[in-house]
């Protein structure tokens, strides 16, 4: 059993995620005024935990990269359980161990590493010596269904909100494992192609479709302060019968 995955996240009205390229709010408000609704539905839905992707938690907290001079293999691919003290964590999908952190928090809630087996040693160690929680998802470190499983069993977390990258999204959306998507659209508008988009799957072929056999349920639409409109949809994927059904 994994834990029940929600992918929370905000667009402009074409689907894209870089914020800093919207356009400015009608009403003359900042979008920081305007999109706090974001931050305050994340908090209503009590996830113990949200997922973000390395580069977001480098853009926005730790921007420095980790660098050694020596690369030692693991000798182990246990988990890890260091400080968890806080009400809600932050998952943060890492698989070559590129976050160089100097805390043990960010926004006060306590980090929990997901990588691969291909780290090193030497940023084990780093992790340890902050205190940072880790596990491993794999070989490659994309074996999402496996870190989901470990989160329930060895971190007893059973809601998480999937707030990553388009390039995370899309592994997930892809494995299947996406359980429901809250979705605020922000009236404005990026407009330049070739941009970060809600679910940006990398696939081997064009013709791949990540999506494919799952299908979305209209749970609830809502028109929120300031123009946003909030959006939620519950996935359907099929089973090897094609039946639809829950996960």
């Amino acid at each position: 059993m994994k834990p029940h995955v929600i992918c929370h996240m905000m667009s402009s009205v074409d689907g894209r995620l870089d914020c800093d390229r919207y356009t400015e709010p009608h009403n003359r408000k900042t979008f920081d005024e305007v999109s706090k609704v974001y931050f305050d539905i994340s908090l209503r839905y009590h996830a113990q935990a949200i997922m973000l992707g390395r580069k977001t938690i480098q853009k926005h907290y730790f921007t420095q990269t980790f660098q050694s001079e020596t690369s030692t293999p693991i000798t182990t691919n246990e988990s890890y359980v260091g400080n968890l003290l806080s009400n809600r964590f932050t998952i943060i999908v890492d698989p070559k161990g590129k976050t160089l952190y100097e805390d043990d928090k960010a926004e006060g809630e306590n980090l929990i590493a997901v990588l691969s087996e291909q780290v090193s040693q030497e940023y084990i160690d780093h992790l340890r010596c902050i205190g940072i929680s880790y596990l491993f998802a794999g070989e490659k470190g994309d074996d999402m269904k496996l870190a989901l499983e470990t989160l329930r069993v060895e971190f007893g977390i059973e809601k998480i909100l999937l707030e990553g990258g388009g390039y995370l999204n899309g592994a997930f959306l892809k494995d299947g494992l996406i359980d429901e998507l809250s979705l605020l659209i922000y009236p404005g508008i990026d407009g330049l192609a070739g941009m970060a988009t809600i679910f940006d799957y990398v696939g081997e072929t064009d013709s791949e479709l990540p999506a494919k056999g799952q299908t979305m349920e209209l749970l609830s639409s809502e028109v929120l302060s300031d123009g946003i409109v909030w959006i939620r949809y519950q996935f359907h994927k099929p089973c090897k019968c094609c039946c639809m059904i829950d996960y």
